[in-house]
C-alpha cells in the first residue's frame, strides 16, 4: 500500500474503534473498561496504540470525563447518567517497508441523555469541525485560516476555543508539524497543501478559555 492507502486503513481502524466505544459508553462502565475494549480491538486488527508510552502516557487511549478537557487517563470511575465522556483513539501499523502510519480521532458523547445545555455544547463542537473541513481549500487555506474559522464559529455561539491545545499534522508519527490552532494566531500560519494529513481538534469550553494541568499531569 502507498501512504494514502496506509493512512486510510489506519483511519478506518480508529473510526471502527470509536464506533464500538460509543456503544459501550453506558452507566456503570469506566474509562478502564473502554481502554480494554479499544486495546483488544487494536491487537485484533494488528495495530499498536500511539499513546501508550508516548511521553510516559500510561494508557492505550485517552478518556476525559466532564470538566476534563483532554488527555485524561482512563481510570475506575464509573459513568453516571448525564456525564460527558470524551475518548481519544490513536494507533498505527507498520507497512511492509517498516514505516509507521498513525491515525488519531476523538469523540465526545453524553451518558444517556444530557441537558439541553450539554447537548448544545456537543452539537456546536461537532459542527465546528465539519464547518472547517468543508471550507478548507488545498494549497490556499492556512493553519491561521483554520484557527480563525473555528474561533469565529465558536465565539458567535457563546463558546470559547482553547489556545493551549489543538490539532496537528499526522503521518509517520502521531504529532507532526504543523500545529493546527483553534483560534486566530498572530502569524500567517502554514499552507495546507494537497496530500497533507492533519488532525483538526476543536477544544471547546463554556464560560471561559482557562485550563489547568491535573495533578497526574
Amino acid at each position: 500500500m502507498g501512504k494514502v492507502e496506509s493512512m486510510k486503513a489506519a483511519g478506518q481502524v480508529v473510526a471502527s474503534i470509536l464506533k464500538e466505544l460509543k456503544k459501550a459508553i453506558q452507566p456503570g462502565v469506566s474509562g478502564k473498561d473502554l481502554e480494554k475494549i479499544a486495546h483488544d480491538l487494536m491487537k485484533k486488527k494488528g495495530f499498536i496504540s500511539s499513546t501508550l508510552g508516548y511521553r510516559d502516557f500510561p494508557a492505550a487511549i485517552c478518556v476525559s470525563l466532564n470538566s476534563e478537557l483532554t488527555h485524561g487517563i482512563p481510570d475506575r470511575r464509573v459513568f453516571q447518567i448525564g456525564d460527558i465522556v470524551s475518548v481519544d483513539v490513536a494507533c498505527y501499523q507498520k507497512d511492509k517497508q517498516g514505516i509507521n502510519y498513525h491515525a488519531d480521532a476523538a469523540l465526545t458523547t453524553v451518558v444517556g441523555k444530557g441537558s439541553e445545555k450539554v447537548e448544545n455544547l456537543l452539537k456546536v463542537a461537532k459542527n465546528s469541525l465539519y464547518y472547517v473541513i468543508q471550507n478548507i481549500r488545498p494549497n490556499i487555506t492556512t493553519t491561521q485560516d483554520i484557527g480563525a474559522m473555528l474561533e469565529k464559529y465558536l465565539r458567535v455561539r457563546g463558546y470559547f476555543p482553547i489556545k493551549e491545545y489543538g490539532g496537528h499534522g499526522i503521518g509517520e508519527s502521531m504529532h507532526q508539524e504543523p500545529f493546527v490552532p483553534n483560534y486566530k494566531i498572530a502569524n500567517k500560519g502554514q499552507i495546507i497543501q494537497e496530500g497533507m494529513f492533519i488532525c483538526i481538534e476543536p477544544l471547546v469550553q463554556e464560560n471561559d478559555d482557562q485550563v489547568m494541568v491535573a495533578s497526574d499531569n
